[in-house]
């Protein structure tokens, strides 16, 4: 039970914390309307208890009472439990939404995540994230050896490279093996979307979708603390979330 429910169970004995339990797993299955005599049947409870319930805790009733849950059920996904308008400089629904949709749009074929350095960590942790909900992601030696072997066989195979995704991560934007890949990605189709502090970098340039972390026209790598590595991968788990939510 989220968050945001806590003043609800406060107030509440065991029967009527049992109601709400009830209340929000219906909501959870996706159901528009939640009858007070099914809620009623599957608590033990009558309809007029309900009724009286709601009223304690301020609502005109059980119909008010279960929007309000249904209500603050649906801002706590939209936002999660740390939101990423606070994780994303450049946040905006339009730039969250293009890329749920890459992920649509992509999601039989193979995506690729490249860092150097400490980004190679939030890179590989990315790849088993999206691995364990379905993609089928690589990492840059997978994105290295793959455009090798189209180099190394015929024409015929090398048009056949299905563009996909490749999300790139570097603080400064400016790291030369990211680059690269970058590339050649773009030359070969693919969707860019990376992650850096430096909005006026040629990575944010290059790519089709840019996610502005701290942002900073120029970055200290030494400097302490550091979150942007794990600020990107709190932003994927939440863009997961959104991405499981809706589809």
């Amino acid at each position: 039970m989220g968050n945001n429910y806590f003043f609800l169970t406060n107030q509440l004995n065991e029967v009527e914390t049992g109601v709400v339990t009830s209340i929000i797993r219906h909501i959870e299955n996706g159901e528009k309307k939640i009858n007070v005599a099914q809620i009623a049947q599957e608590n033990y409870v009558s309809p007029a208890f309900l009724v009286k319930m709601g009223k304690k805790l301020g609502f005109n009733g059980y119909t008010d009472m279960v929007y309000n849950i249904a209500q603050s059920r649906k801002a706590e996904l939209s936002a999660g439990p740390y939101g990423l308008e606070t994780l994303v400089d450049n946040y905006s629904e339009e730039r969250v939404e293009r890329f749920l949709s890459y992920l649509r749009e992509f999601c039989d074929r193979k995506m690729f995540v490249i860092g150097s350095g400490f980004a190679n960590i939030s890179a590989d942790y990315i790849a088993q994230r999206l691995s364990t909900c379905g993609f089928m992601v690589f990492d840059r030696v997978h994105f290295y050896d793959y455009m090798v072997f189209q180099d190394d066989n015929s024409d015929e195979l090398k048009n056949n490279i299905e563009p996909s995704i490749i999300i790139a991560i570097s603080q400064t934007g400016e790291t030369e093996t990211v680059l690269r890949d970058i590339r050649r990605a773009k030359q070969n189709g693919f969707k860019v979307i990376s992650f850096t502090k430096v909005g006026s970098s040629t990575l944010a340039s290059l790519s089709d979708l840019t996610f502005i972390i701290d942002g900073a026209e120029q970055t200290l790598i030494s400097a302490l603390p550091n979150p942007f590595f794990g600020k990107v991968i709190l932003i994927i788990e939440e863009i997961l979330a959104k991405y499981f939510a809706n589809d």
